[in-house]
């Protein structure tokens, strides 16, 4: 299965914003799916269809592909769910996950909306950059 890491847009956050994650683990049959305890993490950047994380925990990917992650992008909390695509380990001794959101349209929306929301006061908030020139 390939993974699209380039979709029609990915939101970079400026410094990552904190996360929880917990490992959902399939027991198959009639048994309820089963939950790791709760991880911390950053979210590097996402899209509506998924995300990039950070953490210093290794997961063994082979194993564990879905994932309940729960984070704020600007004032409303969202708790997605996922399947873990790729892992890279970063020079700095953290591992970085590939993330694809499992959910319908109504969820993209939330993150579309959440992320313009986000923008929108990032750039009220940004200092205007005046510039003189003095005539000599």
């Amino acid at each position: 299965m390939q993974y699209k890491r380039n979709e029609y847009f990915r939101y970079t956050f400026g410094e990552p914003t904190e996360a929880t994650f917990r490992l959902i683990k399939d027991s198959g049959g009639d048994q309820p799916a089963e939950f790791s305890n709760k991880g911390n993490c950053q979210i590097v950047d996402i899209s509506p269809n998924g995300l990039r994380m950070v953490t210093e925990l290794s997961i063994a990917i082979e194993l564990i592909k879905r994932i309940e992650i729960s984070f704020i992008i600007d004032e409303t909390s969202l708790d997605m769910i996922g399947e873990l695509v790729w892992c890279k380990k970063s020079v700095h001794g953290f591992f970085e996950y590939g993330v694809r959101l499992v959910g319908d349209h109504d969820t993209e929306q939330r993150i579309v909306n959440e992320l313009k929301a986000r923008r929108r006061k990032e750039v009220e908030n940004k200092p205007k950059d005046v510039t003189r020139f003095d005539k000599k």
